[in-house]
């Protein structure tokens, strides 16, 4: 998730970016700039969804957790976090993908496009344990995806009305 138009909150879809070069077999990949109820469907179609996005504060230049379904939301016109799609994924379509969380450190949040070098470089970090991580799920034969935003069924792009790649003001 994130705003490529806000400097290292674009790292989530700079991360998916740099993923699709991967090339891996049977991976989806979406860009958005934060998670809706209608994200729902896309997470109870697939077995494992990452969620990707910045982070402002921490020390390490990545986090990795497990989303836990929670029913603690409220409605409005902004961001449902991970956990709120992963619950009503199981609420509204009896599906409960595993779910994981990788937050990658930002350092500058400004108006403007580009990231950081500090940002830069954690993304590089990130990348690569991610890299490592879907090859070792994939090799034990329980992929299914990744959400940015990371999904897998096919090496395909869903769009579900919207762009997968957007731009600042679109």
């Amino acid at each position: 998730m994130g705003n490529p138009g806000r400097g290292d909150d674009g790292l989530g879809p700079e991360f998916i970016s740099s993923l699709e070069s991967a090339k891996f077999s049977g991976l989806t990949l979406e860009a958005n700039y934060q998670l809706q109820v209608e994200d729902a469907l896309l997470f109870s179609e697939h077995e494992l969804v990452i969620v990707v996005d910045a982070l402002k504060a921490g020390s390490r230049p990545f986090t990795f957790k497990k989303i836990k379904p929670s029913r603690n939301y409220s409605f409005s016109t902004h961001t449902l976090s991970p956990e709120v799609v992963v619950y009503l994924s199981q609420t509204l379509y009896q599906r409960k993908p595993e779910g994981y969380v990788l937050g990658i450190r930002g350092y500058d949040f400004q108006i403007g496009e580009g990231l950081s070098l500090k940002a830069r470089e954690n993304l590089r970090t990130a990348l690569s344990f991610c890299v490592n991580f879907l090859k070792e799920v994939i090799s034990e034969n329980k992929f299914s995806g990744i959400m940015n935003n990371l999904k897998t069924t096919e090496v395909s792009k869903r769009s579900y009305g919207k762009r997968n790649k957007r731009t600042p003001g679109t």
